[in-house]
């Protein structure tokens, strides 16, 4: 690895202190580099340049480290609002847990053994699983016929894929599978709708969903012998344990207003009219956020394109504490799969017990869409009504704790990148790609891996280019 210099950046700071002084900047604080975004990627950055001998600033809008990490210490259980899956297959993050000492343990929020712990509510109708196969709302024929539509898109999209190797969905070669999921299935509108509409892991339909996506998806998550993990007391407990050995390098409820970049350096400036000055600047804020944030020189048109376009995908979560065991009165299965604004309700076994101690409603899609559009309280109360008016014996039963959404979140956006047919093609290399003296990182950057593990391996390439 190659030592770290700071010649050139200390000539263009100098005169920047003076230019910063005389014009009454509320902060003028310098460094080698800035890292904005306190998320897995920016953490992980900042850790990696700072053992390097890099002086680093790491600027966060929140008040909190982790970004789309966040436990929710206060409630029963210590549900996930972001960052749920781990896989022990995620080296990185297995490893940062190894590094402070953090215990790993095996996910098991619901019940794995036993009777099935999730029922079909589709069009007023209440439907168990096993029963699945020939109902007349059952659109499908053949062994997809005997799949629940959770299982559907994996199912479907895991057949005859083209990719020799995860990395490979980045190829030009490929570029032909960067449709719609709808063209490449043929399926009926009603089939689309059930397994690509209804409760959706991946943008609202199977018309906004690259094909090209689900095969990276699928290449990456077939690796074998991984195990779903759950970190000890609360996934955030990772970034918290970061962000604490980074100590005061790191500035909270700071929101960057705009980044200009120039032959003396980069000098980001903060909605709070404060001035962060370094030789280059990591970028790791999701497109979605970035969107707000000023560019100078702007980045060339597809990177630009990119940063405007690209969808995140909206989630809602609203969480109930149960106060009666309402899945025994009614003898159905505790958890349901519905084309309600409900989406799916789960039933949480927190801390590795065994007794139910959240019900989390989880909202994509349209439904998602809707409930971003309401004021929180509405939005709450309507999950709750719908909850009810599926299983009456919930009524009374659910008391509302907490209801979280990432794509009203102004910093967030959405949950996670989705690729829209023809974006891969068009930009997925040129938004990763350095633009001056900025480089740009974050889980929408990275190559092999999504999610968690997508961001920290968006770090690890940030950290070589700035060495």
């Amino acid at each position: 690895m190659v030592g770290f210099s700071r010649r050139t950046f200390l000539k263009g700071t100098a005169s920047a202190a003076l230019l910063a002084s005389a014009s009454g900047a509320r902060a003028n604080e310098s460094a080698d580099v800035i890292v904005l975004g306190a998320g897995l990627a920016g953490l992980s950055t900042a850790l990696q340049l700072t053992e390097a001998g890099a002086s680093v600033l790491l600027l966060e809008a929140k008040e909190r480290p982790g970004g789309r990490v966040q436990t929710l210490f206060d409630l029963p259980g210590r549900p996930e609002a972001g960052g749920t899956q781990l896989s022990s297959n995620y080296r990185r993050f297995v490893g940062l847990a190894e590094r402070f000492d953090i215990p790993l343990v095996e996910d098991s929020p619901m019940q794995r053994d036993g009777p099935p712990e999730l029922y079909i509510a589709l069009r007023g109708e209440t439907i168990l699983p096993d029963a699945w196969a020939g109902h007349a709302l059952n659109p499908f024929a053949g062994p997809l016929a005997g799949l629940p539509p959770w299982a559907l898109p994996f199912a479907a999209m895991g057949r005859g894929n083209p990719l020799p190797e995860v990395a490979s969905w980045r190829d030009p070669a490929f570029a032909e599978w960067d449709v719609p999921v709808s063209d490449h299935l043929g399926w009926t509108s009603e089939q689309l709708r059930l397994g690509f509409g209804i409760n959706p892991g991946y943008g609202a339909s199977a018309y906004n969903q690259s094909a090209l996506m689900w095969f990276q998806i699928l290449k990456a998550i077939a690796e074998p012998g991984g195990r779903l993990l759950t970190v000890e007391n609360g996934n955030q407990r990772v970034p918290d344990a970061m962000a604490a050995e980074l100590g005061d390098r790191v500035r909270f409820g700071v929101a960057a207003r705009s980044i200009a970049s120039g032959p003396e350096g980069v000098e980001v400036r903060t909605m709070d009219g404060s001035r962060y000055r370094a030789d280059r600047a990591v970028i790791t804020l999701p497109t979605s956020a970035l969107r707000t944030v000023d560019i100078d020189p702007a980045p060339p048109i597809l990177q630009q394109r990119g940063i405007r376009s690209l969808p995140y995908n909206r989630v809602v979560r609203a969480y109930f504490v149960p106060e009666r065991r309402f899945w025994e009165e009614d003898g159905l299965p505790p958890s349901i799969w519905s084309d309600s604004y409900a989406g799916r309700v789960f039933a949480l076994r927190g801390g590795g017990g065994t007794e139910i101690t959240m019900m989390q409603s989880f909202i994509t899609g349209r439904a998602a869409e809707l409930l971003d559009r309401m004021p929180e309280a509405q939005a709450m109360a309507l999950v709750q009504a719908e909850i009810e008016r599926i299983r009456p014996a919930a009524r009374g039963a659910l008391r509302p704790a907490a209801y979280v959404s990432w794509g009203s979140d102004p910093y967030a956006g959405g949950a996670y990148a989705c690729w829209a047919p023809g974006q891969i093609t068009a930009f997925a290399d040129a938004l990763s790609a350095p633009h001056d003296r900025l480089i740009f990182a974050g889980e929408h950057t990275a190559i092999r891996a999504r999610g968690i593990e997508g961001a920290l391996e968006s770090a690890d390439r940030a950290v070589e280019t700035v060495l």
